[in-house]
């Protein structure tokens, strides 16, 4: 059995290089952090201090979520990746199939 152009999540399919059954990895992308429903806190009138307080607090936050994205395009990146790895070689095992079948036929 070929290997299919697009292959469902949990559906196995046959190697050609090496006939063994295949099952590739599908990950979901997870869901985009969702931004706080809620207004932003309300800024402390006052105190310089409390409010560049307010402003670290903030910063801290932007820079969280902006990890949690930065992981999520890592691991898209990783997944990418990994399927290039697998039909670099499924490319070449068809290559080498075409080759063998060429050289019969000038026999």
């Amino acid at each position: 059995m070929e290997a299919p152009e697009t292959v469902e999540p949990g559906e196995t399919f046959e190697t050609a290089e090496t006939g063994a059954t295949a099952t590739p990895e599908f990950r979901e992308p997870a869901a985009p952090p969702s931004r706080p429903s809620s207004p932003p806190p309300q800024r402390r009138r006052g105190s310089p201090l409390l409010q560049a307080a307010d402003d670290v607090a903030d910063i801290i936050e932007t820079l969280k979520q902006t990890m949690a994205q930065m992981e999520e395009v890592l691991e898209l990146v990783e997944l990418a990746e990994r399927q290039k790895l697998i039909d670099e070689r499924e490319l070449e095992a068809l290559r080498r199939q075409l080759r063998q079948l060429q050289s019969r036929r000038s026999d």
